[in-house]
């Protein structure tokens, strides 16, 4: 028998359902969109956010399900009644889980609900924004200033996950072709080229790096450690991303994650070459669907469309 402790993502959805019919005397349908919106959450942190198989409840936390939130709308109907219903499945989850015991906080209970139904399209930034961002890394970066500029641009040139930065290894990169090779799900190897600037910056970062001693034998072939000698953190990288989104003065600066570099580096790639087979390679996308969010008509391309007509 399993421990309480020890269950899975899914398990925990699986107990959660029979929770739902037994003790809550939900009907059927509402379990069945539960179970639905949960097991669409699980499906986007594996695929997506690049989690491992089997991971637990408590490794989820505010920023990942703000994410799924985000994209499952752009996604699906973008209607604000439907981020909401996943909002509230997966808060009444978490709310069980802690309840239990299972997790010691909800991760979910911070996320505002929808009031309106807007249209949703991918937060990224605009060349500027990008440019600013980047000349705060330079402005603001302190001691960490070189690792901090190329983690950045490999979000912005690449369009690495997260996850795939923080496990990123000397032996991924070839810096005489100028690139990244990874090895994913069933083997599948992604092929990912690097921009010049990017080669440029890992380079710099590198002499910076091997006076850094080596606390632990995983960090070794790490290519970003901390200060500490050890492989770099998600957390630190999101709390730096933010950071200087907000020295850089962005609008938005507190929605800017990771993720939403991700992001511009696909809708960047996307305008550039209208590819979208391309630009779902790059991401290490399983399903077109999931690519499609990326091939949004801006502002800016609607008003040179409407300059560009012939006169009548």
């Amino acid at each position: 028998m399993i421990k309480i402790s020890q269950l899975n993502f899914l398990q925990a959805v699986n107990k959660f359902k029979k929770y739902l019919d037994v003790e809550k005397g939900y009907s059927k349908l509402t379990i069945k969109e539960y179970d639905s919106d949960l097991h669409q959450l699980h499906k986007y942190l594996l695929e997506e956010l690049d989690f491992k198989e089997g991971f637990k409840p408590d490794e989820v936390d505010r920023l990942d399900i703000s994410e799924f939130l985000a994209d499952a709308v752009i996604v699906n109907d973008n209607k604000a009644v439907t981020r909401n219903r996943k909002l509230f499945a997966v808060r009444s989850f978490y709310k069980y889980l802690l309840h239990y015991g299972i997790v010691t906080k909800n991760p979910a209970e911070a996320i505002e609900s929808s009031k309106t139904d807007t249209r949703l399209e991918p937060i990224y930034l605009k060349l500027k924004e990008a440019q600013k961002f980047i000349q705060a890394i330079d402005e603001h970066g302190g001691i960490n200033r070189l690792r901090d500029l190329a983690i950045v641009k490999l979000f912005l040139y690449a369009g690495l996950r997260i996850s795939e930065l923080v496990n990123l290894d000397f032996d991924n990169i070839d810096f005489e072709d100028g690139s990244i090779k990874f090895y994913g799900k069933g083997k599948k190897e992604r092929y990912v080229p690097l921009h010049h600037d990017v080669v440029l910056a890992i380079r710099r970062y590198m002499r910076e790096r091997n006076s850094i001693e080596i606390k632990e034998n995983d960090a070794r072939q790490a290519v970003f450690i901390s200060r500490h000698g050890r492989r770099i953190n998600p957390r630190t990288i999101q709390l730096f991303v933010k950071k200087y989104a907000k020295k850089a003065g962005l609008s938005r600066a507190e929605k800017i994650t990771p993720h939403k570099l991700r992001h511009t580096f696909a809708s960047t790639l996307y305008r550039q070459t209208k590819d979208i087979k391309v630009l779902q390679d790059l991401l290490g996308h399983a399903n077109l669907s999931t690519t499609q969010i990326y091939t949004h008509v801006d502002t800016e391309e609607k008003k040179n469309a409407i300059d560009e007509m012939p006169d009548f």
